[in-house]
């Protein structure tokens, strides 16, 4: 059959594409030109009426259709569209005519974004399989911590309840013990101590494992709180801290633990008074407050809010997140300085959350720390009277420290040598005067600020030190001592419960002499304070001369670095004295003011490094400078007794041959 086969256009997305080919051409078409109707028509001359058409696509027909040649949603690909004709007899053409349509991908499924779309699967699905293998690590971490820590916690619940027997018997025992009350006293008040924490620790095991049992009595808590209250005013008195009980109702009466809440003020009160300093004010408010969620969570209508203020160091903002941690202590750098355990404050929230209440911090560094307590109230508990929890408080007071201020306890006249004790614990220091009392002198600072003060004042011949104090540290109070004339070369003992080698070492580099660790020995402490007394003595050999002749120490035994400030001290105090050699009334009064020290610094300090006192240390270096006059001048007797500060000739000979073993007339023959 002899016919011409036209496909005329493409209609595609309503835009209309013109072909006007006869075969074999291509279009090329957008990812959103997938909707297709194609237009074609066959040309004879016989019965064109009559013509038949059927058409096929590859990849979407099989077999021949006569319908209309309508696509949609043809899919990203190359297709070829073939047609073919038939005149009025049925006999179809032999060569269909074909167009190629090529529909093209979108720029989110070209062949570049198909192979980003594979590497990121592939890292997606290897972070998914890092995440789940992190998860199931973590899982088993967290669960193997948890075993451990429950063996831990079991271990060491079991440990301290070993404590309580030993201490038992020590308190027993104590008691049959006959005299010395002083000292049956103070065993009894630390045994009891450690008791206490003891049943501390044993409680928050309790506490955390939900065993702890509640007994809540109906009671007007304002007075039972101000009872607790009264029970510490001993203890601020102590350092001169005023404690305020400020409750903004007289009376309230609710249900609660008698126990509980005084283990609460207990912790929370030693807390503030420990950290306040001298002339400090602590302060307890108490209110009723409306609880403004009551009604959602069907809980009480109000809380008891328990405000414990104190004008103390406070706590640095980024520590006040883990300080109810269990053995979490605030660092060392910080200004909140003292020792502790580390559970009183966790020990604490645990006490107020099986109350039902919830505990709440605010701080400021310097300007003090603010601890408010919220319990709720209730009235179902049996009533009891206010008087019968009186028992329990004034059970604490019997167990507080002893309020006496020790007294220091030597004379200028003594030989003994001075010891100044600064720590802040009483039982320490009570224990170190049983120690040292019959060997040396003592004399007590309460703090490091108070200990340099005094150690100032008085330049004691050794120093014993706490690290761990209010105010300034052991280590601060070192680095002040070696730093500074007047102390500098008195030897120190860090006496600590900080026994660990970073410690000990930071102690040393600070210029520690010794560094100790409580329970200290008493016969080590002895030894050690001895021996840096005789090294003391060679210094005073190194300065001060031996009977007209001064001693030659070896500089690398004695180490010279060590005492740099002594060696421009004792220059200057020479040079002075050079200065005025001629004047007879320059005396002890006259140099301590050049120099910038009082006359009983400037004796003590002399004594020390020299062995000499200030008026015998005068008179030793006009007489070096009469010796040396003697030997290189031809100056007579007389001339040289006047020039070194000698009115009187016989005075000056009797000193030179004191000091000398040889009359001045003596040392020219």
């Amino acid at each position: 059959m002899s016919m011409i086969l036209w496909i005329g256009q493409v209609i595609a997305q309503n835009q209309t594409i013109n072909v006007n080919q006869l075969s074999g051409e291509t279009i090329i078409l957008a990812h959103d030109q997938n909707d297709l109707t194609l237009e074609y028509v066959g040309i004879h001359f016989d019965n064109p009426e009559k013509i038949q058409y059927q058409y096929k696509m590859d990849g979407v027909h099989e077999d021949w259709v006569e319908r209309r040649a309508r696509f949609n949603n043809l899919k990203p690909g190359d297709y070829t569209f073939w047609v073919k004709a038939a005149n009025a007899d049925g006999v179809w053409n032999e060569q269909p005519t074909s167009l190629k349509i090529k529909i093209l991908a979108p720029w989110w499924w070209d062949w570049w974004s198909q192979i980003l779309y594979i590497v990121a699967a592939i890292i997606g699905g290897y972070a998914l399989y890092k995440f789940q293998l992190k998860r199931k690590l973590e899982t088993a971490e967290t669960k193997r911590l948890q075993e451990l820590d429950t063996i831990k916690t079991k271990m060491y619940t079991n440990i301290t309840h070993e404590f309580r027997t030993p201490l038992s018997i020590i308190q027993g025992m104590t008691e049959q013990l006959e005299g010395n009350e002083k000292a049956k006293n103070t065993i009894q008040r630390n045994s009891f101590n450690l008791l206490n924490l003891v049943n501390q620790m044993l409680d928050l095991s309790k506490l955390e494992a939900g065993n702890m049992p509640i007994k809540l009595v109906q009671s007007d808590v304002i007075n039972y709180l101000s009872y607790l209250t009264e029970s510490f005013h001993s203890l601020a008195a102590t350092k001169q801290i005023k404690l305020h009980f400020l409750p903004k109702e007289s009376v309230i009466y609710m249900d609660y633990d008698p126990d509980k809440l005084m283990k609460i003020m207990i912790n929370l009160l030693s807390n503030a008074i420990k950290f306040t300093n001298i002339g400090g004010d602590v302060y307890v408010q108490v209110e009723q407050i409306p609880n403004t969620a009551w009604k959602q969570h069907n809980i009480t209508k109000s809380n008891l809010a328990i405000q414990v203020r104190d004008t103390g160091v406070g706590i640095a903002a980024t520590e006040i997140p883990h300080i109810f941690d269990r053995f979490y202590q605030v660092d060392d750098s910080t200004t909140r300085k003292g020792e502790g355990t580390g559970i009183g404050l966790a020990y604490t929230r645990e006490l107020v959350k099986i109350l039902k209440g919830k505990i709440e911090v605010s701080s400021e560094l310097d300007k003090g720390a603010v601890f408010t307590v919220y319990l709720p109230m209730h009235r179902v508990a049996p009533m009891i009277f206010p008087d019968a929890t009186k028992a329990l408080i004034q059970k604490v007071n019997l167990q507080q420290d002893s309020t006496e201020k020790l007294e220091d306890a030597f004379s200028r006249d003594s030989n003994l040598p001075l010891a100044l004790i600064v720590e802040d614990n009483r039982d320490v220091k009570e224990y170190l005067v049983t120690c040292l009392g019959k060997k040396y002198q003592l004399a007590f600072a309460e703090n490091g600020t108070e200990g340099i003060e005094k150690a100032i004042q008085l330049i004691p011949d050794l120093i014993i030190s706490d690290v761990m104090m209010p105010e300034k540290d052991g280590f601060e109070l070192c680095e002040t001592f070696k730093n500074d004339r007047h102390t500098s070369h008195v030897p120190i003992i860090l006496l600590t419960a900080k026994a660990d080698v970073d410690s000990k070492v930071l102690g040393l580099q600070k210029g520690a002499d010794a560094y100790l660790a409580k329970p200290f020995n008493q016969e080590e402490l002895l030894v050690r304070m001895k021996q840096l007394i005789l090294l003391r003595k060679h210094l005073q050999v190194r300065f001060g001369g031996e009977k007209g002749k001064k001693t030659v120490i070896d500089k690398e035994r004695i180490i010279s670095t060590k005492f740099a400030l002594e060696e421009q001290f004792i220059e200057q105090v020479n040079q002075i004295i050079s200065d005025n050699l001629e004047k007879e009334a320059f005396d002890s009064t006259q140099l301590a003011k050049t120099v910038g020290m009082s006359a009983s610094q400037l004796f003590r300090k002399l004594k020390a490094i020299t062995g000499k006192s200030t008026a015998i240390y005068i008179r030793f270096i006009r007489l070096e400078k009469a010796k040396d006059l003697l030997h290189t001048t031809d100056k007579n007797v007389s001339e040289i007794a006047y020039q070194v500060g000698f009115k009187e000739l016989a005075y000056f000979s009797r000193c030179f041959s004191e000091e000398y073993g040889i009359s001045p007339s003596q040392i020219r023959k």
